[in-house]
Formats: C-alpha cells, structure tokens, sequence
C-alpha cells in the first residue's frame, strides 16, 4: 500500500517542481509521510513560516494538495508549505486520556517529530507556525492549537469541528482562530455532533474565554458569485487576538471556495494566520 500510495504521488505531481518532495519519517516505529514544498524564494540565511494543511479523513496528502493547493500561494508569500499524511488516511485528534476513542495513533507525536525535523533542515521561523485542513484535517488543526501551546501560532478550520474532550481537558494559550463552515454541512454539522464535537457557536465560545476577545461579534454579509456568506469577528482578544468565522450558507461538506473583498479562500487563511506568531498579533 506503501509503494501504491507512492507511485500516486510520482504519478501526480510535476516533474518540472523540484521543490515538491515525498519525505519520510520514523515515529512509533512506523515510516509516516509528509508532502513538503520549499517556496522559490527560499534563503537559508532568512527564517521564514511553516504551514501544515491537513487532508480530510479517508482523504490523502497527495490528494489534498489539489483540493487546497497553497503551493503558488507559498511561493508568494514566501513560506514552506507541509502536507502531512494520516496513518490509514485519519488523524487522531483525541488525547492519551480519552478511553472512549479507539484509535491509539500518536499524531500529536508525529506531528512534533516533523515539524522538529524540518526545522533542522531548513530555516524556520518557529515563532510561525500555521495550521489548516478539512474536515478530520481541520479537526486536527483545532486539537494542535489546543495541545502544542508551544509551537502553533494561529489555525484556520475548513468544514471541521473541535473534539469535546480535547476541548475540555486542555489550556490552550491565547491564538488567532478562524473557521470556514457551511450551514449544511451533513458529516461535520454546523450544530456538532452531541458528546463529540462541539459545535461551531459553541468553538467560537470556547476560544472567545482563551483569547478574552469581545463576546459580540462584529457582523457583515456579502455575496460570492451568488453564494451568501457571513463573516463574523470576535476583537480585542490577549495580545490582539482574534476569531474570525465565515459562515457559508447553504454549503455542505467540500473545501469551500469564495472572494471576499477581492480575496480568494487560500489567500483569506494565509492573511489570517499570517498576522500572528506565538506571542499574539505582529506589531
């Protein structure tokens, strides 16, 4: 399945993109993957951002990267881009301590291990390190902000909720968060899912008592090629902390694509997690 999977990406990438590479790494003595993309602009002499996009369960990195492809983004915005690869294509974004869940994977380990990785190899600016993803992936997103205080700055969640025990057993620091959702979405509902995941009114109230941000929003609505959406931001937060939130009326379960402002979806999540590092907003 291994070399299966390999192939694939062989198969699926260009080969005129030096840059885009298959790396391996040993945790838990299993060999787990990451699809890495060094920006053109790349220096060695200069510290730039990380940014981990997480694939969907069921879903692939490969894969992944052509539903939420920030590789012209990164070469832009100068910044090393990382898809990382679930083991059996899921993400574990349940603690040690959660004896309901069965899966035991250590992706929280994985993820530390990589990132530590990637950081001997190339000049990161740990002070910036973003997470995004769909669905399990944006789930995963949300559980990294709640358990690596240390090294996440700021996440953006696309069609994913945030685990109730993880949510529940955690003290995050104060980070900008932002969530992307639509209103139908079926497999991850707006309303959460009961003993599970919380839902997103309740995310935004879990964040909005970390980051002490204004408890009422400041609300817009606007349109996108006919699509309605409401964008909704929480201000004033520790260290100027926000949450944004785009609620995408109507929509259901994909990578969600609209303008607002003038501004696509992928460039949206990099100005949010962009304006942070570890210790809040950049001056």
């Amino acid at each position: 399945m291994k070399n299966l999977w390999i192939t694939i990406f062989l198969i699926s990438c260009s080969e005129n993109d030096n840059s885009f590479s298959l790396e391996t790494i040993d945790h838990d003595g299993t060999a787990r993957e990451y699809i890495l993309h060094i920006p053109e602009k790349y220096d060695n002499d200069i510290a730039i951002p990380l940014m981990l996009n997480f694939h969907g369960g069921g879903g692939t990195a490969s894969g992944h990267v052509y539903t939420s492809d920030m590789r012209s983004l990164a070469d832009e915005e100068n910044f090393i881009l990382v898809y990382p690869q679930g083991l059996y294509n899921v993400w574990n974004i349940s603690l040690s301590s959660d004896n309901s869940s069965k899966n035991t994977t250590d992706d929280f380990g994985f993820i530390n291990a990589m990132l530590n990785k990637i950081i001997s190899e190339y000049s990161v600016d740990t002070t910036r390190i973003y997470a995004t993803g769909f669905s399990n992936g944006a789930g995963m997103a949300h559980a990294l902000a709640c358990v690596m205080n240390d090294k996440i700055a700021a996440i953006v969640s696309m069609g994913g909720l945030l685990y109730k025990h993880t949510s529940e057993n955690t003290i995050p620091s104060p980070k900008g968060i932002m969530t992307i959702h639509g209103t139908l979405d079926e497999d991850r509902p707006y309303d959460g899912i009961e003993n599970y995941y919380l839902s997103i009114n309740e995310i935004h109230e879990f964040w909005i008592n970390i980051n002490k941000t204004n408890t009422t929003p400041l609300v817009s609505d606007f349109e996108s090629e006919g699509q309605a959406v409401g964008y909704y931001s929480y201000n004033n937060g520790t260290n100027n902390t926000s949450i944004e939130h785009y609620k995408v009326y109507g929509a259901g379960h994909y990578w969600l694509e609209f303008i607002h402002n003038g501004v696509n979806t992928n460039q949206l999540i990099w100005n949010f997690v962009s304006k942070y590092d570890l210790n809040g907003l950049i001056n």
